[in-house]
């Protein structure tokens, strides 16, 4: 949407509780629950903030520190007679609102459409003020914008207008169908410009999801946010956010790696942790020069599309989201990455950066994020295994329950295919054991680089068994998830509050079969034990203190050492459990 600078005097400002990336504001100090909404766009008018959102015939909330937000009405009280015309029945709702200001009146574009199909309509509706109070307020339906029809490789949804330093109006939108797009509008109506008639392509997957465009111009750069993957499937949503920029705003756009998003580019941004699943559909806004980014996500705790607040900051020129406003119940930002190294072998599992439905096999290691895995929680002591590079999961192709029965990725649905333990063997190997059928992952013919991974009955030795290599630094969190292990800092080793510190942070080094040296970033010490009273307690100091991680099957882990002692955290749930987080 289009960036308004404010003016800020006497009690109105930025909101003070601003989260920069890795702030204390990962915990939830501030308190407040996010509002109910999906699709949310941001604009500043006098003391408020106002939210537009999906929902019935497009709902609106407003705020005055983008924290505690109440509702207002909606703008329409039942589709325009238009949509329906166009569409051929009464749509339920309008979908993805953006709002803007120029020109003397607010600009909110939005989208009819039902589920699942591409005949849709983007639309356009105009108030001289969003102050329900006032007796100007009053939405006057402009019409239709832009139609998209079955046979057509785009739809026309999620609008995103954006004005040009030249004042040139342009509207980017939508999704499937071959990817995202982007028009030139006659400023003056708000409609297509007929002296531009080109269609430009900003962005494709080649058939796979990518939408809800947004547009910010900084330093000279034009930045297209995107999202990627599944939205609609509350918790299960696996939508993420992702960037890249160009030198003009017809594009085209580069990731950070230097791959066009017309080619399956995008750097990502943010992907679900913690309480904030499926994040997705953002906006960009900007208030006394400060970037905000809004978006919605699904809360763990009871499956409603909620709204979230982020601050921007830029690095080396490309955007990082800070924690949102409102917190987070737990620390860190979900699960840390891992390598799955196999014992027989050296290789590691691997996606050779494919997508949905391309093997699993094992690969030579080579760090890449397509070689990088996420255990998460699915509850019952299991977990899914997720890839990095590709957002997809380990699922036992057609749920096969069978030995030699192919194992390739998937996005998540959520079936038992695609849930495993990851049960401990000795020295620090595991197996990681299908739900479904209870067979274990191993490489076909117990090969090396290149074999293809299957699932077989457990039978033992190392061509079943597999280590969990954690990929650099990491947050040791405790069994609640909200305090981590600290060394050094003048307080010895225990588990604090989060703060942003390395001695906060560590790193595995592997040193024989399943065993790692734990190293503190801020000392460069390794964890180790020293005896109080006659009982082992954690220090750091013995270079030569190795310890085996045990997981627990469901994304959690003990510390074992060399001696058999489990590290305790001496804190709420299982002392003797620990999470390996992204700090």
């Amino acid at each position: 949407m289009l960036a308004i600078g404010l003016v800020l005097g006497g009690c109105w400002g930025v909101p003070a509780a601003v989260a920069e990336p890795g702030s204390t504001f990962d915990v939830a100090s501030a308190g407040h629950r996010d509002p109910v909404a999906h699709d949310p766009s941001v604009v500043a008018e006098g003391r408020y903030f106002y939210s537009f959102s999906t929902g019935d015939y497009l709902p609106v909330q407003r705020s005055t520190d983008l924290l505690r937000w109440e509702s207002v009405g909606s703008v329409f009280a039942a589709p325009p007679e238009w949509v329906s015309r166009e569409l051929g029945f009464v749509p339920r709702d309008l979908w993805a609102p953006d709002i803007s200001f120029f020109d003397g009146l607010y600009h909110l574009y939005y989208a009819g459409s039902s589920f699942g199909t591409n005949g849709s309509v983007i639309g356009l509706a105009t108030t001289p003020t969003l102050d329900p109070g006032s007796p100007d307020y009053r939405w006057t339906d402009r019409g239709m914008v832009l139609r998209s029809r079955a046979g057509d490789d785009f739809n026309a949804i999620d609008p995103e207008l954006f004005l040009d330093v030249d004042g040139s109006a342009w509207l980017a939108f939508g999704s499937f169908w071959d990817g995202i797009r982007l028009r030139r509008l006659d400023r003056v109506s708000g409609l297509p410009s007929a002296a531009d008639p080109t269609v430009y392509r900003l962005a494709s997957r080649s058939g796979a999801s990518v939408e809800a465009p947004s547009i910010l111009r900084r330093g000279g750069y034009y930045y297209l946010f995107a999202s990627f993957d599944y939205c609609c499937r509350g918790v299960n949503s696996d939508y993420r956010l992702v960037v890249g920029r160009a030198s003009a705003v017809t594009g085209p756009y580069f990731d950070r790696d230097g791959v066009p998003l017309a080619a399956l580019g995008g750097t990502d941004l943010l992907r679900g942790y913690n309480e904030f699943r499926g994040p997705g559909h953002s906006d960009t806004f900007v208030v006394g020069g400060v970037d905000w980014l809004v978006h919605h996500y699904y809360d763990v705790a009871d499956g409603e599309s909620r709204q979230s607040v982020r601050r921007v900051v830029w690095r080396d020129g490309w955007p990082v989201l800070g924690d949102p406003l409102s917190g987070s119940r737990w620390v860190g930002h979900g699960h840390a990455w891992v390598s799955v190294v196999h014992r027989g072998s050296g290789a590691v599992l691997d996606n050779p950066c494919g997508y949905e439905g391309s093997d699993i096999l094992l690969g030579v290691p080579g760090g890449g994020t397509c070689q990088q895995w996420r255990p998460e929680d699915r509850g019952g002591g299991f977990a899914s295994l997720l890839n990095r590079h590709s957002n997809k999961v380990v699922d036992v192709a057609g749920c096969l329950d069978a030995d030699g029965a192919r194992v390739a990725q998937w996005g998540w649905i959520d079936n038992d295919c695609q849930l495993f333990r990851l049960s401990a063997t000795v020295d620090g190997w595991s197996v990681v054991e299908n739900r479904l059928s209870g067979r274990v992952l191993a490489p076909a013919g117990c090969g090396g680089v290149g074999a293809l991974v299957r699932t077989f009955t457990r039978t033992g030795g190392p061509c079943q068994e597999f280590r969990i290599d954690p990929v650099g630094e990491v947050l040791i969190a405790d069994d609640a998830g909200t305090g981590v292990l600290q060394g050094g800092c003048g307080m010895g080793v225990l588990v604090v509050p989060r703060r942003v510190s390395p001695c906060q942070l560590w790193r595995f080094v592997h040193v024989d079969e399943g065993y790692f040296r734990v190293i503190n970033v801020a000392t460069g010490r390794a964890l180790a034990t020293r005896r109080l009273g006659g009982r082992p307690v954690l220090s750091l100091g013995d270079p030569s203190a190795d310890w085996r991680l045990q997981p627990l099957g469901d994304g959690g882990y003990r510390l074992v050492n060399r001696d058999g002692w489990a590290a305790r955290a001496d804190t709420t749930g299982d002392p003797r459990r620990f999470q390996l987080l992204v700090p």
